[in-house]
């Protein structure tokens, strides 16, 4: 398969590690200060594949605060995947994943959206008010087919730490993988049945 390109989303509000998980996956750089991300911006990564194919994730930061949605909704629209974070140690955060899957569903205009859900700050873990089966138990509650397996696709991770970061990230790769082989397949099946469609015949009068 030749290097493909999916849209991959960060989701959440404000402060539960967005940007720091990007920033330490693409520059590998924590900032131990905050800074709220104003609007949307993308990063853009190539990632191999476990089947050997090369897929460029083009991975979008979203603001988390509210007043910014508006201008964002923009930013879903041809939305792949969309990663819902929340923090760990803030149970708020983990009971607004519902709002932000349904504005991303509501705005992406792609029927092969596919979601991962990660808890960020682990390494608070004293602080924790969030356990991964409550992550785990809100993922069986989606429709079918925004999420596959629970045990690959609802994470925990520490972006302080660089703790499972990678693992994110490099799972985004496997359901892109995924996404584009099934694609592909269907629309081999539509071309070949247009190849297959008989020849009209003519007759003279």
């Amino acid at each position: 398969m030749a290097e493909r390109s999916l849209k991959v989303v960060l989701l959440g509000d404000q402060g539960v590690g967005k940007t720091s998980l990007r920033a330490q996956y693409v520059q590998r750089y924590f900032a131990s200060s905050y800074r709220a991300t104003i609007g949307a911006n993308f990063l853009s990564q190539a990632v191999k594949t476990r089947a050997g194919d090369e897929l460029q994730l083009q991975i979008w930061d979203t603001a988390g605060q509210e007043r910014f949605n508006a201008m964002t909704r923009a930013f879903y629209r041809g939305a792949d995947i969309a990663i819902l974070v929340y923090d760990v140690t803030n149970a708020q955060s983990f009971y607004s994943l519902q709002q932000w899957l349904d504005k991303v569903v509501e705005h992406c205009n792609n029927q092969r959206l596919r979601v991962l859900i990660v808890g960020n700050k682990t390494d608070q873990h004293a602080l924790q008010q969030i356990s991964r089966r409550q992550a785990v138990e809100f993922a069986q509650t989606l429709p079918a087919g925004l999420i596959g397996d629970a045990k690959t696709d609802v994470l925990e991770t520490s972006a302080r730490r660089y703790q499972d970061v990678e693992r994110v990230f490099q799972q985004c790769a496997e359901i892109g993988h995924e996404i584009l082989l099934h694609f592909d397949q269907i629309d081999f099946a539509f071309d070949q049945i247009d190849l297959a469609l008989p020849k009209k015949k003519y007759t003279c009068c």
